[in-house]
């Protein structure tokens, strides 16, 4: 178990903010093939995010996931109306009007109030129509087929959901609403499970992802295989060798790239191995930045922010925002007050 409820929202906001960095890392080469990658960066490729470090739309939609979320709790607390996927998918439509509109209307609060987040980051075209419906993609009634990375890579502040069913479940509903694929969705509730088991219930490493392994292959036998994968590769990694994985995919789908993330931090599970590990999962020829989140959302709910190299938190964008709203999240999971207001 973790010490005491503040190592649990120290592990909340290690986990966006780990999540963020491994986005900005991976960004710039995450359409380059590895060839491409050490002839710009050299034999061992991007080794650091660049200054100001800027992510993606995984980062930004992960978020307004968690701003959602918590909309959702506070909402619940205070009136006993609990709907987090209904929330999550109006606070998702609040980012597309981030990606439509120059700067803040006047008025506007919250999330966008901030007009750092007026930013288009290239969104994927299976978000941005899955969003412009008129009605939320679900599991049960998705709208696509679509089981790509985009999906997974914003789930992770489900791990803070009051039990590790809500936490999976959750984040199978929330990859859903743009991400209709069962592998889509499922990576997405295999993350939040995964962060809530490491974050809020203390569990081992090797424990909570053999747990994850385990509910997963009730919903995708190829989620679980790939993700099981991982787990023998790790186990026959030899420590001196170059961490591969390639051998898991490109990481373009949500499962390859949670497994990628997977293998990444069983092969690199101690805090000072975190800058290596980002290393290990943003060089590979494919989805870089969305493997290299998903390692940092990991490490950071296994760590807390101790792990977080210093000089590359100085350089990222909406530090603040990332480390005031992963706390929050950490916070809810333990009843420990915080600024109810701002999600009110």
């Amino acid at each position: 178990m973790p010490r005491d409820r503040n190592s649990v929202v120290d592990r909340g906001a290690g986990c966006l903010l780990g999540g963020a960095l491994g986005d900005a890392l991976g960004a710039p080469v995450q359409y380059l093939g590895l060839a491409d990658i050490q002839r710009e960066h050299g034999p061992e490729g991007v080794l650091a995010p660049p200054k100001p470090a800027l992510f993606t739309d995984d980062t930004q939609l992960t978020l307004f996931t968690a701003d959602g979320y918590l909309r959702a709790w506070v909402r619940g607390k205070r009136t006993g109306e609990w709907e987090p996927s209904e929330m999550v998918w109006h606070s998702y439509r609040r980012w597309l009007i981030t990606q439509q509109q120059p700067a803040p209307e006047r008025g506007a609060v919250g999330l966008l109030a901030d007009e750092r987040l007026y930013e288009s980051r290239s969104p994927g075209l299976t978000c941005l129509r899955a969003l412009a419906a008129e009605t939320p993609s679900t599991p049960e009634n998705p709208h696509n087929e679509s089981s790509g990375c985009n999906g997974v890579t914003r789930t992770a502040p489900a791990g803070f959901a009051p039990s590790a069913q809500i936490a999976y479940d959750l984040g199978c509903r929330f990859a859903a609403l743009t991400h209709g694929g069962t592998g889509g969705w499922v990576s997405g509730g295999a993350l939040a499970l995964l962060v809530h088991l490491l974050a809020v219930k203390g569990r081992p490493l090797r424990e909570a992802i053999d747990q994850v392994i385990g509910r997963v292959l009730r919903d995708d036998t190829y989620t679980a295989t790939v993700l099981t994968r991982a787990v023998v590769l790790a186990e026959e990694h030899d420590s001196g060798a170059p961490v591969r994985v390639d051998r898991l995919g490109s990481g373009w789908t949500g499962p390859e790239a949670l497994a990628i993330a997977v293998y990444t931090v069983l092969t690199h599970p101690k805090p000072v191995q975190f800058v290596d590990a980002m290393r290990a999962a943003a060089n590979h020829s494919g989805g870089s930045d969305a493997t290299a989140a998903l390692t940092g959302n990991v490490l950071g709910a296994l760590h807390g922010t101790e792990a977080l190299p210093r000089d590359w938190l100085s350089g990222l964008e909406l530090v603040d925002v990332l480390d005031a709203m992963g706390r929050d999240l950490g916070c809810s999971a333990v009843n420990l007050d915080f600024n109810e207001d701002r999600y009110a």
